[in-house]
């Protein structure tokens, strides 16, 4: 375990809103870097947009607004030019500069050992060109429509920390340019932070916040009733009515912009986790077949799943986003569930006995992540498969399906925008461009790869939306992943404390404030 603390002040930080204006939080998730590059994943984008920047950032209703860049345009197709804003300084009193935009876009593809790294936000990048001390122009391989919004997930930091390594920031070498600096973290546990008050912005409301990681439901709450903490995320539904009845406390909650999918390695002949019900080798592969892939997705419950094990905290999903997200195929549902068909299409795809086939899931990720997926195994199993679960720790499980140890795994993708969604998950891997950022599986279809691609590059919006919704509703079709739920996201807090939701998967001191 690495901790990371000083500011001796910080170790007797308390809670409530009196005097000192102290926040401590607990959350589910389990922040395992301070590098703002290294890991793409929820823990990252929750805690360290509060200590460092991008150009832009996306706001609470999914819409790109000025962050160190304070306006942008396009020039031409390939061309946009940024305004940057005057007068930011980092927390250590260096100027921000056009040299650290640069520098950060050359680190990004770079960081060694990323489970998930953020090259797809700049893959379409060719130049950075400096027009003037603050405006930049960027200039593109392909028209990107989508870079003002792509360019809020690629975090700055200054040009002379840019040759750090992940160990030196998770040492304590953490410099940024936003409302927060850091003071303390401590590998899994926690993280310390302190208001920035020459932030360029509007002042923190809080002077000091301690973010604790409780990954157990029942110890989260237990800490927000015994007045440990002021505010908690992932209220188990259980809870709910318990807490909303207490006059001490009030609940929050709001839809996710996150699908609970499952994904299936349909690449490799010989899979892992794969064999016959006699347990002796296949001599295909089953996942590769697109048939039994449609197979497993029928025959999940998606109403089932959503009604009484999340117990209404989930909507089932047709697609990478809620449907209510702009750019999303307004012509898809929910598959039905439908076990006879399933049976029907194992058998056409030469599997009328079924096959094994063991899910991989986190046990300690998501809510009830290890029960969906047993949930799951026993409804394939309904249809004939011999499904099994392997519960992974998350820290452990995304780096093992990064290197492509399993045969189908259930996990969680989140994003802000209707096309990252294809672009990270079931395009082709391609390291260099930026594509299949998200791919663990390494599942590729190049009629489906040119989709994407020819829906991403297009500028009109209209035409765009189109071209989405037909890749989008491709790799539905092809089975490219199964989606099974969209989550909702409840928070419950002290009274005196209000709590914005977001469609990302995040709780931090910026959606926070007290009454």
């Amino acid at each position: 375990m690495r901790t990371v603390a000083f500011a001796a002040a910080l170790l007797a930080l308390g809670t409530g809103m009196a005097g000192a204006q102290n926040l401590t939080i607990a959350t589910g998730l389990q922040l395992n870097t301070m590098d703002p590059h290294f890991f793409n994943g929820f823990p990252a984008g929750n805690a360290h947009p509060q200590i460092f920047e991008g150009l832009t950032e996306i706001d609470e209703a999914l819409q790109t607004k000025p962050a160190l860049a304070t306006a942008w345009r396009m020039l031409d197709a390939n061309t946009w030019e940024f305004d940057l804003r005057p007068g930011v300084r980092f927390h250590d009193g260096t100027p921000f500069t056009a040299r650290d935009i640069t520098a950060t876009f050359a680190r990004v593809p770079n960081v060694p050992n990323s489970p998930a790294l953020f090259t797809q936000f700049i893959r379409p990048i060719r130049e950075v060109q400096v027009v003037a001390e603050n405006r930049i122009r960027i200039v593109t391989n392909t028209p990107t429509a989508t870079l003002p919004g792509d360019l809020a997930r690629v975090l700055l930091v200054a040009e002379r920390d840019a040759g750090q390594t992940t160990g030196d920031f998770n040492a304590g070498r953490v410099n940024g340019t936003g409302p927060y600096r850091f003071a303390g973290w401590t590998n899994s546990e926690s993280l310390s932070i302190t208001r920035n008050d020459a932030y360029w912005g509007q002042r923190a409301p809080w002077r000091a916040v301690q973010m604790r990681t409780i990954a157990r439901d029942p110890s989260r709450v237990a800490a927000l009733l015994a007045g440990d903490v002021d505010a908690i995320d992932l209220v188990p539904t259980a809870d709910k009515a318990r807490i909303a009845a207490d006059p001490r406390f009030r609940l929050f909650s709001g839809p996710a912009a996150v699908v609970h999918y499952i994904a299936m390695d349909a690449v490799r002949a010989d899979s892992p986790f794969v064999a016959g019900r006699d347990g002796q080798r296949l001599a295909t592969n089953p996942l590769s077949d697109r048939r039994v892939r449609q197979a497993l997705s029928i025959a999940i419950d998606r109403s089932a799943i959503t009604q009484r094990l999340m117990e209404g905290s989930a909507t089932p999903a047709s697609q990478f986003l809620p449907s209510s997200i702009e750019g999303t195929s307004p012509n898809l549902r929910p598959a039905p569930f439908d076990p006879a068909r399933a049976r029907a299409l194992l058998a056409e795809a030469g599997f009328p006995q079924g096959f094994r086939l063991t899910l991989h899931a986190t046990t300690d990720r998501y809510p009830k992540d290890e029960q969906v997926a047993q949930a799951v195994a026993q409804m394939w199993t309904r249809i004939g498969l011999q499904a099994s679960v392997a519960g992974v720790a998350g820290q452990v499980f995304f780096a093992e399906a990064s290197r492509q140890a399993y045969s189908a795994f259930i996990a969680q993708y989140g994003t802000n925008e209707a096309g990252e969604g294809p672009r990270a998950l079931v395009h082709s891997f391609e390291a260099g461009r930026g594509y299949g950022n998200a791919n663990r599986t390494r599942f590729s279809d190049p009629r489906l790869d040119a989709l994407i691609q020819d829906a991403l590059s297009e500028i009109d919006p209209e035409r765009r939306n189109a071209k989405l919704h037909a890749a989008i509703e491709a790799a539905m079709e092809e089975a490219a992943i199964i989606p099974i739920f969209h989550p909702s996201w409840d928070f419950a807090a002290k009274r005196g404390i209000h709590v914005t939701p977001r469609p990302e998967r995040r709780f931090n001191a910026l959606m926070i404030r007290p009454d």
